[in-house]
């Protein structure tokens, strides 16, 4: 049965579709390009501050302060929350809990307080990544932006504040990756589950573009996780992803458990946040030292993507691997639930490597190495609930993009068994 006819006023489809077309390249070009390009400069300059200046600083002097820095960085982290009372210490929740309330935007008043003590956190070697203070800077600047651009009469095209805070959240987590298109597909799967936040995805991807390019001007640009062989799928290796998938899941529910329990634990031992902060670094410092005694090196300090990579290349026997899964779990679950502030994704790739790594030490794989990066989709994507970013990031980060289909099928077994539990508290669902 044809279509009825439109009434005799109403515009002519061809100019509405146009009409929408003009209003969102204003949006594009106007909004979400120049705040891709102000977010990739900003997180460019974060990124010198803690690992030029601070974390360099730390790496510079002897071992001994290298293992007691954790305390200060949690230390002065729990101070500098007090003293600007922020609320709370979380980053990347935030940016979903500022999505999900609507038009109110991200907290203003506390940002700077938040942003010293994530370069606390992070400059001075606790457990943490740069992607959620990344994500958290650029949603803040998005956030900000937006208000700018409303006063100055810019074409928002309807959008309201929390397209163009998420937009700018997925710069900022493009740039810190050096992957664009990895940062615009977290950004716009973050606050949901089993959903995506579809009204912010165009413009992600042209903020993450910008930001890209901008965060390159000034920073390395090469690969996140440089490997050595040239990668072609192998039918054992999908077999083999769903064994990964399957124990990532299962470790994905004791990293989350854990976690939890020292949260709880640590906020009914200490009423005031820096003394959380302070036991949390005590305990960090014993992590660093006992990851010494054990394998020769502190495997627990910062983010541990250096450790990851000595992992990808094989560098730690099988008993070496558990260790490092073990040590860098626990120094995580102390870092965040004792009130640092920081991202969880680095830290979790780093669990989620030397999970896989077990599989490299133990199996005969295709190329050696596949099952650590594996390891690094298949955890990482349990944890934040996430089905594309993971398996997309490891193709991206690597520049393999075959390595695609194995990651896919480890992430997916991993988000099954992973049941809906998230290291977010603030998503939800699905929209």
């Amino acid at each position: 049965m044809p279509d009825p006819a439109p009434p005799d006023d109403a515009p002519p489809r061809l100019a509405v579709a146009v009409g929408r077309s003009v209003s969102d390249t204003k949006y594009l070009l106007l909004v979400a390009a120049p705040l891709g390009a102000l977010v990739g400069c900003t997180v460019a300059g974060y990124d010198w501050v803690v690992n030029d200046v601070l974390w360099a600083g730390v790496t510079a002097q002897p071992l001994a302060v290298q293992l007691v820095s954790p305390f200060f960085a949690m230390l002065v982290a729990g101070l500098v929350l007090r003293a600007f009372r922020v609320r709370s210490s979380a980053m990347a929740d935030e940016v979903v809990q500022a999505y999900h309330e609507g038009t109110r935007g991200m907290p203003l008043d506390t940002a700077p307080g938040k942003l010293a003590a994530s370069v606390a956190t992070l400059g001075l070697g606790a457990s943490a990544g740069m992607e959620g203070a990344s994500k958290w800077l650029g949603a803040t600047i998005g956030s900000a932006f937006h208000g700018f651009a409303a006063k100055v009469g810019l074409d928002l095209s309807g959008r309201d504040r929390r397209t163009t805070l998420l937009t700018g959240g997925s710069a900022g987590i493009a740039a810190i990756f050096r992957a664009p298109l990895s940062g615009a597909v977290m950004g716009v799967e973050s606050p949901f589950k089993r959903d995506l936040a579809l009204d912010a995805l165009m413009p992600s991807l042209v903020a993450a573009a910008t930001s890209f390019w901008a965060f390159t001007r000034f920073r390395p640009s090469g690969p996140y996780f440089p490997i050595q062989f040239e990668y072609r799928l192998e039918t054992t290796d999908l077999l083999v992803a769903l064994a990964i998938g399957l124990a990532a899941g299962l470790a994905s529910h004791l990293f989350l458990a854990t976690l939890a329990v020292i949260r709880r634990r640590a906020e009914s031992a200490a009423p005031t946040i820096w003394l959380r902060t302070a036991i949390g670094g005590v305990a960090l410092v014993a992590l660093a030292w006992a990851g010494q005694a054990l394998l020769g090196t502190p495997v627990t300090l910062q983010s541990g993507l250096p450790v990851a990579n000595q992992l990808l290349n094989g560098h730690f026997a099988l008993v070496a691997c558990a260790a490092i899964f073990a040590l860098k779990l626990l120094a995580t679950a102390v870092t965040f639930g004792t009130g640092g502030v920081g991202g969880l994704f680095v830290p979790t790739a780093t669990i989620g490597a030397a999970l896989g790594a077990c599989f490299d030490a133990t199996l005969a794989p295709s190329h050696p190495g596949v099952y650590t990066l594996l390891g690094i989709a298949a955890f990482a994507g349990a944890s934040y609930n996430s089905l594309l970013f993971a398996a997309v990031f490891i193709a991206e980060a690597t520049g393999n993009v075959f390595l695609v289909a194995p990651a896919l099928v480890a992430t997916s077994v991993a988000f099954v068994v992973s049941a809906g539990v998230s290291n977010s508290r603030a998503q939800r669902s699905s929209r």
